[in-house]
């Protein structure tokens, strides 16, 4: 088993979710941000931070903590925010009462606990400069989310 393959099979599990297109979920891959923003939601799966990796007895154990961006198009603070809400609602549901704790039906995978990395937060078109970013509404609304997943 590898952190790929952890991956792999929850982009697959999150693909088959309601709330997204199947390209809307990538891994490590940002570029999804330079569609139009009407193409939103996003779940952008990226390489962990964190990880560990023990073997207290004769099989190891890794533990990883696998990001998962969740991301709004922004229409205004008050619906956008109870959009992400619901987005990130239905995650937790799905993970909660589907083969995902397993990263959609993995042998030897458990994911324990899903938790917040971030507050939300206004992502703004990378081409504003700094300044103009601060006049303007932001593009998307984005939250960082971590699926703490155990492979044994």
């Amino acid at each position: 088993m590898s952190e790929a393959t952890i991956k792999t099979g929850l982009a697959t599990a999150i693909r088959a979710m309601s709330e997204f297109a199947t390209a809307d979920v990538v891994l490590d891959d940002w570029s999804v941000l330079d569609l139009p923003s009407s193409n939103a939601p996003y779940a952008i799966i990226e390489t962990s931070d964190d990880f560990v990796s023990r073997q207290d007895t004769m099989e190891p154990v890794t533990r990883w903590e696998i990001p998962i961006t969740l991301i709004v198009e922004f229409v205004d603070w008050s619906s956008s925010m109870v959009e992400l809400g619901t987005l990130r609602q239905a995650l937790i549901d799905k993970i909660n009462t589907d083969d995902i704790r397993s990263a959609g039906g993995l042998e030897g995978v458990t994911i324990d606990e899903l938790r917040s990395s971030s507050p939300v937060t206004p992502m703004y078109d990378q081409y504003l400069s700094q300044e103009e970013a601060s006049d303007s509404e932001p593009t998307y609304l984005g939250q960082r989310i971590v699926a703490i997943s155990e492979e044994y």
